[in-house]
Protein backbone atom coordinates (compact mmCIF):
# COMPACT_ATOMS: atom_id res chain seq x y z
CA UNK A 1 0.00 0.00 0.00
CA UNK A 2 2.67 2.31 0.59
CA UNK A 3 4.38 1.64 -2.83
CA UNK A 4 1.39 2.18 -4.09
CA UNK A 5 0.75 5.91 -2.01
CA UNK A 6 4.41 6.52 -3.33
CA UNK A 7 3.68 5.97 -6.56
CA UNK A 8 0.65 8.20 -7.02
CA UNK A 9 2.51 10.91 -5.22
CA UNK A 10 5.58 10.92 -7.56
CA UNK A 11 2.95 10.72 -10.72
CA UNK A 12 1.29 14.10 -8.96
CA UNK A 13 4.92 15.93 -8.55
CA UNK A 14 5.61 14.77 -12.12
CA UNK A 15 2.47 16.23 -13.75
CA UNK A 16 2.39 19.51 -11.60
CA UNK A 17 6.22 20.20 -12.34
CA UNK A 18 5.71 20.60 -16.11
CA UNK A 19 2.76 23.17 -15.89
CA UNK A 20 5.44 26.38 -15.10
CA UNK A 21 3.73 28.63 -17.79
CA UNK A 22 6.86 31.75 -18.72
CA UNK A 23 3.82 34.30 -19.42
CA UNK A 24 2.83 34.01 -16.20
CA UNK A 25 3.82 37.12 -14.33
CA UNK A 26 3.10 35.62 -10.86
CA UNK A 27 5.31 34.21 -8.41
CA UNK A 28 3.54 31.36 -8.33
CA UNK A 29 4.84 27.83 -8.88
CA UNK A 30 2.46 27.01 -12.13
CA UNK A 31 -0.74 27.22 -13.41
CA UNK A 32 -2.52 23.81 -11.97
CA UNK A 33 -2.70 23.14 -8.06
CA UNK A 34 -3.31 19.61 -5.80
CA UNK A 35 -6.01 19.70 -4.34
CA UNK A 36 -6.10 15.99 -3.31
CA UNK A 37 -5.53 12.15 -4.13
CA UNK A 38 -8.80 9.98 -3.94
CA UNK A 39 -9.77 6.06 -3.87
CA UNK A 40 -11.33 5.47 -6.73
CA UNK A 41 -14.78 4.25 -6.39
CA UNK A 42 -17.43 2.24 -7.77
CA UNK A 43 -18.69 4.96 -9.96
CA UNK A 44 -15.46 5.71 -11.70
CA UNK A 45 -15.47 2.35 -13.64
CA UNK A 46 -19.48 2.61 -14.55
CA UNK A 47 -18.76 5.96 -16.32
CA UNK A 48 -20.26 6.62 -19.94
CA UNK A 49 -17.69 6.94 -23.08
CA UNK A 50 -14.65 6.59 -20.15
CA UNK A 51 -13.55 3.45 -21.93
CA UNK A 52 -13.62 2.41 -25.24
CA UNK A 53 -15.05 -0.91 -26.53
CA UNK A 54 -12.15 -2.15 -28.02
CA UNK A 55 -10.19 -4.50 -26.02
CA UNK A 56 -6.53 -3.46 -25.89
CA UNK A 57 -3.23 -4.06 -23.55
CA UNK A 58 -4.56 -0.19 -22.41
CA UNK A 59 -5.46 1.42 -19.04
CA UNK A 60 -9.24 1.31 -18.44
CA UNK A 61 -11.04 3.49 -15.86
CA UNK A 62 -11.17 -0.25 -13.70
CA UNK A 63 -6.98 0.01 -13.61
CA UNK A 64 -6.87 3.34 -12.17
CA UNK A 65 -5.59 3.23 -8.58
CA UNK A 66 -6.20 6.59 -8.00
CA UNK A 67 -8.45 10.11 -8.94
CA UNK A 68 -6.09 13.16 -8.82
CA UNK A 69 -7.94 16.43 -8.51
CA UNK A 70 -6.43 19.64 -9.43
CA UNK A 71 -7.23 23.04 -10.46
CA UNK A 72 -6.35 25.43 -12.95
CA UNK A 73 -5.62 28.65 -11.60
CA UNK A 74 -6.81 30.66 -14.63
CA UNK A 75 -10.30 29.38 -15.14
CA UNK A 76 -11.42 27.86 -11.81
CA UNK A 77 -11.99 24.37 -13.44
CA UNK A 78 -11.56 21.44 -11.39
CA UNK A 79 -10.39 18.04 -12.92
CA UNK A 80 -10.35 14.64 -11.45
CA UNK A 81 -8.25 12.34 -13.89
CA UNK A 82 -7.56 8.81 -13.54
CA UNK A 83 -3.58 7.88 -12.06
CA UNK A 84 -3.12 5.17 -14.82
CA UNK A 85 -5.43 6.69 -17.97
CA UNK A 86 -5.52 9.97 -17.57
CA UNK A 87 -8.86 10.11 -18.59
CA UNK A 88 -10.38 13.29 -16.64
CA UNK A 89 -13.66 14.75 -16.09
CA UNK A 90 -14.21 18.42 -15.18
CA UNK A 91 -16.49 20.42 -13.37
CA UNK A 92 -16.52 24.22 -13.98
CA UNK A 93 -19.22 26.27 -12.18
CA UNK A 94 -17.91 29.77 -13.60
CA UNK A 95 -18.74 28.82 -17.33
CA UNK A 96 -22.33 29.98 -16.55
CA UNK A 97 -24.14 32.72 -13.79
CA UNK A 98 -25.88 31.45 -11.27
CA UNK A 99 -29.04 31.58 -10.67
CA UNK A 100 -31.40 34.38 -8.63
CA UNK A 101 -31.61 30.98 -6.12
CA UNK A 102 -27.91 30.55 -5.64
CA UNK A 103 -27.21 34.81 -4.94
CA UNK A 104 -27.25 35.45 -1.47
CA UNK A 105 -29.02 36.47 0.54
CA UNK A 106 -30.37 32.68 0.08
CA UNK A 107 -33.97 31.89 1.16
CA UNK A 108 -34.19 29.97 3.54
CA UNK A 109 -37.35 27.73 4.42
CA UNK A 110 -37.32 28.18 7.79
CA UNK A 111 -35.03 30.40 10.33
CA UNK A 112 -33.45 28.65 13.13
CA UNK A 113 -30.99 29.86 16.13
CA UNK A 114 -27.64 28.26 16.75
CA UNK A 115 -27.32 25.26 19.07
CA UNK A 116 -26.29 26.29 22.39
CA UNK A 117 -23.22 24.76 21.95
CA UNK A 118 -22.10 26.99 19.52
CA UNK A 119 -20.34 30.54 20.59
CA UNK A 120 -22.18 33.84 19.39
CA UNK A 121 -19.60 36.59 18.32
CA UNK A 122 -21.10 39.82 19.53
CA UNK A 123 -20.03 43.25 18.64
CA UNK A 124 -19.06 45.30 21.66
Amino acid sequence: MKLLTVGAAMIVAASLSGCDRPHLQSSAHGRYVGIGIYNTGAQWTRMVGSDTPKVTPAARTIDDQVIIVVEDTETGEVRACGDLTGYCIGMNPWKKMLGSSQMVPINLTEHMAPPNDTPVKTKK
